[in-house]
């Protein structure tokens, strides 16, 4: 299934403050920073790809609390990118599995 467009827009935002996290934390020589980020956007890319509302879902209830029970990780870019989320989390969840 492809990923639905409002959607996609807000994971690949959500793909690139990451990057550019990533990428500034690298500079500082924060690697452990650096890893955590990682781990937090690394299925983003298969779920633009091959969506389903069950692997929003696992980003949703998995992925993104791992990450923010990690320090550092409370950046305003991302809560507001979730904030925008959180409504096609709920909607997904009303979609039909085949």
């Amino acid at each position: 299934m492809n990923c639905p467009p409002e959607i996609a827009e807000i994971l690949l935002e959500l793909l690139r403050t990451a990057l550019l996290r990533i990428r500034s934390l690298a500079w500082a020589g924060d690697s452990r920073r650096c890893a955590a980020e990682a781990d937090h956007v690394h299925n983003l890319p298969d779920l633009l790809s091959n969506f389903s509302p069950e692997r929003l879902h696992y980003y949703w209830t998995v992925e993104r609390p791992a990450f923010l029970s990690d320090p550092g990780a409370d950046d305003p870019q991302f809560q507001e990118l979730w904030n925008r989320l959180a409504a096609h989390v709920e909607a997904a969840a009303t979609i039909p599995v085949r």
